[in-house]
This record gives structure tokens, sequence and C-alpha cells, in this order.
């Protein structure tokens, strides 16, 4: 059973500090030698006599807790009358899945020393014979290094030979850890502390709770050991919040409820604290273990849950469920020892209360993150407050959920001083559709009240317009970087078709025409020639527009272009025609792109002639180049033009630039 009961050391130490918790122990020292790759655990319980050793210790299955069913009383340890842990003996197997020899010493008060070694390869043989008739019985080894025996009384066990282990320094300081996360009644309260080489395993080495920005606390004071607990602006902590923590059997919270936990559950300041990826600490925090009799039971029950959500991602805690385990109630742990039986109804009990508590929980985190993010944001943004305390206590809950949002993204400060003033540039965006909704209030007879309005509709516009310029000339810039003509071409191509302000900067795409463009591009497409790269179709606010693409190489004339592009508008004009409406009516320009000028137009004047007689059917032609530079220069001399910036673009800009960290 034992050589493969466990699969880590943490949890093997666990079930040999449990056996001295049963055992009446006070102190428990466990002792890592790195030269000889060796673990020592010695504790001050009552130790074991022969008959002890043999009739129990040694006995696979022995029930540890004795009671007397016609009083319903639960069995107690005789000396610190605790609620032993352990229950069928079988924990103490765990040895042999990380050693092969184990060495036991034992004595009680005033009796005889015990000593004997058990083999896990010994034990191997005799198991591995096919025949179970001639399995041989197996009995350790009995030694006489009494030495060794804890006086006045006590057990000491030595672990050699350990197999997977590498003892170092670190891994030692890991295990301390592990060990420390591992039991919740390690301490002077409960008169019980463990120690490793010499040094007592505190709650501090878990080196979790500083981890925590709220807490929620069940039937305890957990918040004594989170150092680092949200703060409000007088410095007084806003994320703890203690919780109900009894329930009945459906799994709903009730005072009068006959199941109770104690416990708590944290929120990290951010999910990769929990993610196990440092090199100090490789255990992935992100879960709930469940403590049974001041024991971890199951590792993690926040996997039962899929809750679909980021604020999961932050969570880690501990609950203590001592009534999974009742003497008269059916052992609960499976045969890993490792998880509890999850078709129990007890545990079914606990899984809905968690459920309930975990939706709870995540919808009260939004709201602290957003109350945290909004006060985080004007405390490191002066301008930002500024902004903030114009506005009423209702736009300031609005805001509120725009700045906590922010708060959530996990970015370094500069982005977070950009994405400040993004969110202030949406807020105004829903601020403006708000107040629409409310324009039947404003007083239309008080002139200052309603053009105070427009100019912050206007302002707003004005704002949203520079950054659409900001961003179509970072675009233009991009297609100024390009020198080969073929991969112009290939990606005005891709571009211009879908961008036409490329073409003319009051030209937008409009989506609600894409069945007229589909139809008329398949009247056009029979015409094009075989020196043509494209030639398309789309429909803009008030024209219908043409656009033909070149090829970079194609040669061609202003009689060939004219030609060419009056077939498609005619073309063009008698489809509008059968359909009628009022978009037949709407004038039909054209724009020719090309590699090349057209043969000719290397002189200035036959160019200038030629582009005033194209213009009369509303045709123009543009180079790769030009197309590129003219659009350029249309965006540049808006923006060189702007010199008069409103109080809405200061703001952002403040806002944007401002570093928290510098003197201004």
């Amino acid at each position: 059973i034992g050589l493969n009961l466990y699969s880590n050391t943490p949890a093997v130490l666990a079930e040999v500090i449990a056996n001295s918790w049963d055992a009446d122990a006070t102190e428990v020292s466990i002792d890592f030698d790195l030269e000889k790759k060796s673990i020592t655990v010695t504790d001050n319980g009552c130790g074991m006599t022969r008959k002890d050793v043999n009739g129990k210790y040694l006995y696979v299955g022995y029930e540890k807790r004795p009671q007397d069913p016609a009083q319903g009383e639960k069995f107690l340890t005789p000396a610190q009358g605790r609620q032993p842990m352990g229950r069928k003996g079988i924990g103490k197997l765990s040895l042999f899945s990380i050693a092969n020899e184990i060495r036991v010493f034992t004595q009680v008060s005033n009796g005889e020393p015990q000593a004997f070694l058990m083999d896990a390869d010994k034990i191997r043989a005799a198991i591995s014979i096919e025949d179970p008739s001639k399995v041989d019985r197996y009995e350790p080894q009995e030694i006489a290094a009494y030495e060794d025996v804890p006086k006045p009384h006590g057990t000491c066990i030595q672990i050699t030979q350990l197999k997977k282990i590498r003892l170092t320094e670190a891994s030692v300081t890991a295990l301390r850890r592990r060990i420390a996360r591992r039991f919740s009644i390690l301490g002077a309260s409960h008169n019980f502390t463990v120690s490793i080489n010499n040094q007592q395993v505190t709650l501090s080495d878990r080196e979790y709770f500083h981890k925590a920005r709220f807490i929620f606390q069940y039937g305890g004071n957990y918040a004594e050991h989170c150092s680092n607990l949200e703060r409000d602006e007088s410095d007084e902590v806003t994320g703890r919040f203690d919780r109900p923590y009894r329930f009945d059997a459906s799994g709903k919270s009730c005072e009068d409820g006959e199941y109770s936990i104690r416990g708590w559950i944290a929120i990290a300041w951010r999910s990769n604290d929990l993610d196990g990826g440092s090199a100090t600490d490789s255990d992935n925090l992100n879960r709930i273990t469940i403590i049974v009799r001041g024991k971890v039971a199951q590792e993690d029950i926040l996997q039962e849950f899929r809750l679909g959500g980021m604020i999961t991602k932050y969570m880690f805690g501990e609950m203590e469920a001592d009534f999974l385990d009742q003497d008269d109630q059916p052992d609960i742990a499976t045969s890993s020892r490792q998880r509890i039986a999850e078709d129990d109804e007890r545990y079914r009990a606990l899984v809905t209360f968690m459920l309930a508590e975990l939706k709870s929980i995540w919808s009260q985190t939004n709201k602290l993150k957003e109350d945290a993010g909004i006060r985080y944001a004007l405390a490191t943004n002066p301008h930002l407050r500024k902004w903030h305390d114009s506005l009423t206590p209702r736009l300031k809950n609005f805001a509120k959920k725009i700045f906590g949002d922010i708060d959530k993204a996990n970015i370094d400060e500069a982005e977070r001083q950009r994405a400040y003033a993004n969110g202030i540039l949406l807020f105004e965006h829903l601020k403006m559709n708000h107040a629409i909704d409310l324009l039947r209030d404003i007083d239309v007879t008080s002139v200052d009240q309603f053009l105070d309005y427009l100019r912050e509709v206007d302002a707003l516009e004005v704002e949203q317009y520079r950054q659409i310029v900001d961003e179509r000339l970072s675009v233009i810039r991009k297609l100024r970087e390009i020198v080969d003509e073929n991969a112009k071409e290939r990606i005005l191509q891709e571009y211009v078709f879908e961008h036409l302000y490329l073409l003319d900067p009051g030209w937008e795409r409009a989506t609600q025409f894409e069945d007229m463009e589909k139809r008329m591009e398949r009247v056009l497409g029979d015409m094009r020639r075989i020196d043509i790269h494209y030639v398309k179709y789309r429909r803009v606010a008030a024209a219908h527009v043409i656009v033909e693409l070149k090829r970079s190489s194609a040669s061609t004339t202003k009689t060939d272009l004219e030609s060419q592009v009056r077939g498609y508008m005619d073309r063009l004009r008698n489809e509008l025609a059968k359909g009628g409406g009022d978009s037949a009516a709407l004038p039909i320009e054209a724009v020719c792109v090309v590699g090349n000028l057209p043969r000719g137009w290397e002189r200035k004047d036959q160019r200038s002639i030629d582009e005033q007689s194209l213009a009369l059917y509303k045709i123009r032609v543009v180079t790769y180049d030009e197309l590129i530079d003219n659009a350029y220069a249309a965006y540049g001399k808006f923006l060189e033009a702007w010199n008069v910036q409103g109080e809405l673009r200061q703001l952002i800009e403040q806002i944007r630039d401002y570093k928290p960290n510098s003197s201004s």
C-alpha cells in the first residue's frame, strides 16, 4: 500500500507530523542532513511500547478512534484532549513512497526503548512471489541503537536511502514553506510546534499572506497576517470582510446551520502573484485548500468550479471543515488519502456553499476594485483628480467603473496613465450619450446652460476626430516607408479600396451600401482589361466612386484612361437608372491610381491640360507616390493648423504624459 501512496515529500512528512499530533506531542523536530541525504523526525509524544509497535503502529488498518457508541462521545487523545488526525493507521506507510529504509526509535515514560528497521526492498521481495500461498511474511528488523530514542518519551523516525529527492538548502526552504501551508495547528495557541533544522515553522513561512489585497474571513481573524491589504485615503484597511460561517445540509448559509467552517479566501494584487513561476516558489497558489482537523485533506476545491471569469485567477485561501471527518460517520477520504470523496453529502453541501460564496466574493471584488481603481488614479495623477472633482456625484459613479477596469489590467505606470487618458475620452463619450437622454431636462431658456452643453459635445467630437487623424497618419507613414514599387502595388491593392480616405479625406467607407457595391462590381467585372490590376466600385455618403488601380509596370495615356473610365461610368450610370431612387441622381467620380504617369505628362503644361479635361468628367489620375504624399500632406496640415487646443485635449495630454514619480 505505502510504496505508491503519496507523490510528494511534503505530503509524506505531513503524515509523520500528524502521527506526532495524535501521540500528544507538543514539539516536533525535523532535521535534514544534506551530507548523509537523510531526514530525521523526532517528537516528544507519548511513545510506543513493544505491544503498541506490533499491535498498532505495524497494524495496517488499526482503528485509532475507539468510541462508546452508546454515549456517542468523540475520541480525544489522553494528554492533550485532541481530536486525532489519523483514522486507519495508513499514513505511516507513505514513508515508503520517498525512501527505502525507515528506522523507528520510540519509548514511553519509564518503559523499555524500542527500535526497528523497515526495509522497502525486502518488503518488495516478500510480495513479489506470484503464488499468494507462498508469499513470505515480512517482519521489521529489530535494531539496538537505543541512544537515538527520545528522552524521557517520544518517537524518532530516521528516513534514509531517499528516492528521487535532492536535498539542498533551496529544497529544504521549499519544504519548510510547504509544511507551513499544510497545517493550521502550528504554534503556541495549539501547544504544537514544528521545527525544521532547529528553526520553528510559523504561519509567516507560508509566504503568501502578503499577496492578499482583499480578504474574506470565516470565523477567525486572518487579516492580522496580511501586511498589504488595500487601504483607503486615511490608511484604513478596506480589504477585510467577515462572512457567515455556518450552513445547512443543502449548502445554504444560515446562523443555525449544522455545519460550520473557519478560514479565509483572499484576492491577490495580481494574478501572476499566484502562478508559482518564481525561482523561489514553484507552487501554484491559485487554489483553496480544505483543512480537516488541522491538516490538508484536499489540495484544492477551487477546481470544482468553472466560473469562467478572471476573478478566480486571483483567488487563494484555506477552509477548515472538521465536519467532514466525524468519528461516527464513514471515512470521507479517498484511498489516496489526498482527496475527499466527492459523492459524500457533507462534501456536496460544502461545494454548494462555496459556489455561492465565490459568486458573492466575485461581485464584491469587482466593486472593491472599482473603488480602489479610482482611488489610486486620483492619488497618482493630480490632473485626473481635478477633472474628477468637477463631476457630479452621479457621474462620479459612472467614472468609477471605467477606472476600476483600468486598475484590473496588469500594465506598467506609463501605460496606465495613457489608459487613464483614453478612459476620460470613453467617459466623455458616454457622458454625452447620457446628456442627450437628459436633454429634455435642460432649461433651453438658460442660454449659458445650453451653450455649455453644446461646447462639451463640440469638444468631444473635435477630440475624437483628432484621434482618427492620428491613426490615419500612422498608417500613411508606414506606406511612405515602402520603396519597392511592387510592394506598394500589393499593399495598395489590399488597402486602398477599404480606406478611401487615402484618396480623399472626405470619403469614408459606408458599410450600409455593401450589397450595392457587390452588384455594381459584377457589372464592371466583364469590362476589365488585361493591364488593369483592379477596378472596384464604392459608394460613399454623397457620391458613387470608381477606383481603378493599374499595375506598377503598366504604360498608358490620357486618352486610354478617359475612354476606359468613361466606359465604366456609363455602364454604372445605366445600372443605377434601372434601380431608380435617389442614388441614381448622385454624381459618379473616378480615380485612376497608376504606377507611372501617362505618357506626355512629364511636361507640366500637358499634364495640366489633360487634368482639366478629365476633371470635366470627374476623373482624377494619381500615382502611387502622389497618393501617399497627398494623403500625408492633407492630414499633416490639418494637425499643424490645430494651434488652439481645447480644454479636453489639454486635459488628456496632461493625464497621458504625467509621470507620478516626477517632481512636476
